[in-house]
């Protein structure tokens, strides 16, 4: 089968077919949210393991993306996608046939992991196809379907559940899958491979022990306590050591897992500061709201998800507006603008979390809510690549996404102990028992007295005021974002550093370093 020849219009077809791998790969990461508590239902599981179907997704592809780097240049792109992208449509399949809770867990490591690639070689790719001046218009175009995905992910999630079965929301991947991996082996064209090129697999071994080990720790201390070694603290202590010998280990290198140079570019390491804060705000709410509307509300999975479609529908138009306007008026603005939106609609989130709230004041706050996520996630996106191209690319986006799935993986991890730990603390005024009621519950909690709910809808407050807490400082740091000066970066090449952000990204020669 032979690639598609159109010269002019290359850019675009790959646009095209790298939006399948990264929509079907970013929608997998929410979809499953509203379905989890019928999945919780179904299984008899409590919250706590029934979090690790999350969970167990993105820190699967957390650990596994930093050789997508290694692998593109070694491989080649294409190769690389199809091959990640077929894996993960078999993981989809089989998530959906899973008879046991355990097993679906296994089998979304198996999804995870199998496309860890999609995203980064997605964006590398788009940024390699377009030349600088229309980077920022491409950006916005293929920002409207995989911005929208986790947006989208509960109301297609919840309607799967509910007319159908909770099974769908992985069966739903696979037509995607299969009309992606016809795309890209028809349209994309093979990118030069580094045959010669070693994997680093002592600096592979020590990310991914640490990173696993790090949110195992994390996902278990509300409900184990700090101070069970084996469940909490001793992996917790293992993972910050295994995490902090792997930044001399690599630096050594000279081929490394990531190239931890790419943070001596400024606009790279403070849009990587950035990028993380805003995950926090869009996976948050977003893993925790599907929670409150069906097990607090009683709202049926479909009821939540049609709430939460228009956060989707806001993140279309955001997209939309950060792509047109991104040349005009500069990231700096539309960074900070998404910033003060994502920040005051968590706030009014916090604020409207009652357990008598009205439900139709919700649609408004997340719509708002919508708009905001993409002028900063995407302006942050765009500002990160900005004066790299060729092997160096991949190397950055595969940097760029590690960061972005393990913040995402442990902001699930944390907020899930933060609620856990504030439901008890309020939990614990009304008496003795009561405290368990929330652990314990699958479901919606119709039964339950209403000075239980509120006590309930109390630990939702503290915990939506807390990501809205953990957005304050990336104003800070978003202010001190410069524009590009221009300079590409490219394999073999140093720029001139006339600033702080034209450093070089790429490794020092190997001369001046051993291997």
């Amino acid at each position: 089968m032979q690639p598609v020849q159109h010269r002019d219009n290359y850019r675009w077809w790959v646009l095209v077919t790298v939006v399948f791998g990264a929509f079907a790969s970013i929608l997998d990461s929410t979809i499953v949210n509203t379905a989890l508590p019928r999945i919780q239902l179904d299984f008899g599981a409590d919250l706590h393991l029934a979090s690790y179907v999350v969970t167990a997704y993105i820190l699967a592809a957390g650990v596994v993306v930093p050789a997508t780097g290694y692998l593109a240049n070694r491989f080649g792109s294409k190769r690389v996608y199809v091959t990640s992208l077929t894996l993960f449509t078999i993981g989809s399949a089989l998530c959906g046939i899973a008879p046991n809770i355990y097993l679906l867990i296994a089998f979304r490591v198996l999804q995870g992991a199998g496309g860890a690639a999609l995203f980064p070689l997605s964006f590398s790719m788009l940024f390699a196809a377009f030349p600088a001046e229309e980077r920022g218009k491409a950006n916005g175009i293929f920002g409207i379907p995989v911005l929208a995905a986790p947006a989208l992910g509960p109301s297609l999630g919840g309607f799967l559940t509910q007319y159908a079965d909770w099974r769908w929301v992985f069966y739903v991947n696979l037509p995607v899958g299969i009309v992606g991996v016809f795309l890209a082996v028809r349209v994309l064209r093979e990118s030069t491979t580094q045959a010669n090129r070693r994997f680093d697999l002592s600096g592979f071994l020590l990310a991914a022990g640490g990173l696993g080990l790090l949110l195992y720790g994390l996902s278990n201390l509300a409900f184990d306590g700090v101070g069970n070694v084996a469940t909490v603290s001793g992996p917790i202590v293992v993972s910050i050591v295994l995490l902090a010998a792997f930044i001399p280990v690599e630096l050594r290198k000279n081929t490394p897992l990531l190239d931890l140079r790419l943070y001596l570019r400024r606009n790279y390491t403070l849009a990587t500061l950035v990028i993380s804060v805003g995950v926090v705000g869009l996976f948050g709410p977003g893993f925790l709201l599907p929670q409150y509307l069906q097990g607090l509300r009683g709202q049926t999975p479909f009821e939540a998800g049609l709430l939460l479609l228009w956060q989707g529908l806001g993140a279309v138009v955001g997209t939309i507006t950060s792509g047109l306007v991104y040349n005009r008026i500069g990231p700096r603005k539309l960074i900070m603008t998404g910033l003060v939106i994502i920040t005051a609609t968590s706030v009014l989130i916090a604020i409207w979390t009652t357990a008598t709230s009205n439900l139709l004041l919700l649609p408004a706050i997340l719509l708002v809510r919508g708009f905001g996520l993409p002028l900063t996630l995407q302006s942050t996106n765009t500002v990160a690549l900005e004066g790299i191209r060729g092997p160096v690319l991949a190397e950055a986006t595969t940097l760029n996404v590690v960061t972005r799935n393990v913040v995402a993986s442990l902001t699930i991890a944390l907020l899930t102990n933060y609620l856990q730990s504030r439901a008890t603390y309020h939990l614990s005024a009304l008496g003795k028992g009561v405290a368990s009621t929330f652990r314990n519950v699958s479901g919606a909690m119709s039964h339950v007295s209403p000075p239980v709910l509120d006590a309930i809808a109390k630990a939702y407050q503290d915990t939506f005021i807390l990501t809205a807490v953990i957005m304050l400082p990336s104003f800070v740091v978003a202010w001190y974002m410069r524009p590009a000066s221009g300079t590409n970066v490219t394999a073999g090449q140093t720029p001139i550093a006339t600033t702080p952000d034209t450093i070089a990204a790429q490794s020092p020669p190997a001369s001046a370093r051993s291997q």
